[in-house]
């Protein structure tokens, strides 16, 4: 399978970069390019509507009241790291990349844009909720089965994992397509 796009499914985690670096690094050499979704998570939004909803501080272990307007400065605080984070990444790899934010249920957001994309990388979501048509879920730590179902998949791959075992996947992956690369001989 000819992979054109990929799309990981950022948050603003520092741990990201190291997944989102692999990414890059696979997109440059399948030559794709690399889109990062950010989604704004509706049912958190809600939740911050409740009266009761609360937050307690990590550092100070102090409970406040959430609210709405708040949790969208939050989460547009967010979405901007993630973009910077990917911009910063993308700018070192050479390659095509593109930013998106949406708002909406974060596993009906993934598989929305799984349509527009070969291979699609989420750490933030069970496996089982990104069951759909034209998508074929694979476990980040069984790299094999990737390379599977990216070798037969008719649709988008899904991989789903953390961010250690997503990007050691694409290592992998990587490793693997450059070794067999390498043992092509040329044509006489």
């Amino acid at each position: 399978m000819k992979i054109r796009r990929i799309v990981v499914g950022l948050q603003a985690a520092p741990s990201s970069r190291a997944m989102l670096e692999a990414a890059a690094a696979y997109a440059a050499y399948a030559q794709a390019e690399l889109m990062g979704l950010f989604v704004e998570d509706v049912d958190l939004l809600h939740f911050a509507g409740l009266p009761f909803a609360r937050e307690v501080g990590a550092g100070s272990a102090g409970r406040r009241a959430l609210d709405v307007s708040a949790m969208e400065r939050s989460l547009r605080l967010a979405a901007n790291e993630a973009r910077a984070m990917l911009a910063s990444v993308a700018s070192g790899a050479a390659l095509r990349w593109s930013f998106s934010v949406k708002r909406g249920v974060v596993a009906a957001e993934l598989l929305a844009v799984a349509d527009e994309s070969d291979l699609l990388l989420v750490c933030s979501v069970q496996p089982s909720d990104l069951r759909g048509p034209h998508v074929q879920v694979v476990h980040a730590q069984y790299p094999h089965d990737l390379r599977a179902a990216l070798q037969s998949a008719a649709g988008a791959v899904i991989v789903a994992g953390d961010e250690a075992r997503v990007g050691e996947a694409l290592r992998i992956l990587l490793s693997d397509g450059r070794a067999q690369d390498g043992n092509k001989r040329p044509a006489e």
